[in-house]
């Protein structure tokens, strides 16, 4: 699968898997950490601020920034990752997409294209 999305604020993303479109979306939502003291000609590497997309806590944050933009979440259940499964399993990542969806239609991403070639 490849999904390819352009939110409000212009940024774009292509991912492989909604869970992990999510997760870009939801990292664009917080802040990035001013780096004290820069050197000049170093490479500098800030982790993120956000669990990763398998994380049991993950759609969770999602539903949370949501919910803080816009006093509203989107009308289906959290669907959890299933850890024995790839990438939380297919229901997981069904969910994710939904939710992906619904955020198109709320209009923070903009544009959503969505194939099944990789």
């Amino acid at each position: 699968m490849r999904i390819e999305f352009t939110c409000k604020d212009g940024s774009r993303t292509i991912a492989h898997w909604p869970s992990l479109a999510l997760l870009h979306w939801l990292g664009r939502s917080y802040p990035m950490r001013p780096i004290e003291n820069p050197e000049p000609v170093k490479v500098y590497v800030v982790s993120s601020p956000v669990p990763s997309d398998g994380n049991a806590m993950f759609l969770t944050l999602v539903y949370a920034e949501i919910e803080r933009r816009w006093n509203k979440t989107p009308p289906f259940e959290m669907e959890p990752p299933n850890p024995k499964k790839k990438h939380g399993g297919q229901k997981y990542q069904a969910r994710c997409l939904q939710i992906l969806q619904w955020l198109h239609a709320e209009g923070d991403v903009t544009t959503l294209e969505i194939s099944s070639e990789s």
